[in-house]
């Protein structure tokens, strides 16, 4: 009995762990405050590399705001739609490889993504190395 609750045990957890994705669209909040809902962004990937967009930006008076400090292909380009992670590679359960946009300042920090939970994204934004970060965490949004 007890060898039959083990297997029936162990493939519930590697069916739910299985499942568990972190595509999809989820809410992001500021860095610095996490009580305050910044955007929705939709995380997709293409040809095995993953990718974050801008869905849409929940302060209404923000969403027509341009990346003013933002350099490159970026600059001067309405933050809505702006792709801010570009083509990160999966290494076991975490993303890595890219780098993360905080279209605030227009910098660009290293990043690594991984779920936290089912509903939670967690995304560590560094200079360098993942040592020299923070994590910051992002919440499942379902439509």
């Amino acid at each position: 009995m007890k060898f039959v609750l083990t297997i029936l045990f162990t493939s519930l957890l590697f069916f739910n762990s299985f499942g568990q994705s972190v595509l999809g669209k989820w809410k992001t909040y500021d860095i610095y405050n996490s009580s305050i809902a910044e955007s929705i962004v939709e995380v997709y990937e293409i040809d095995n590399k993953l990718f974050v967009r801008i869905d849409s930006i929940i302060p209404v008076e923000h969403q027509l705001d341009l990346c003013r400090k933002c350099s490159g292909a970026e600059k001067d380009q309405p933050i809505l739609g702006l792709v801010i992670v570009k083509g990160a590679v999966q290494e076991n359960d975490i993303w890595k490889g890219a780098k993360i946009l905080n279209a605030k300042n227009g910098n660009w920090y290293g990043c690594q993504i991984s779920l936290a939970s089912s509903d939670r994204l967690k995304v560590r934004g560094f200079i360098g190395y993942p040592f020299f970060g923070r994590n910051f965490y992002w919440t499942r949004f379902e439509n």
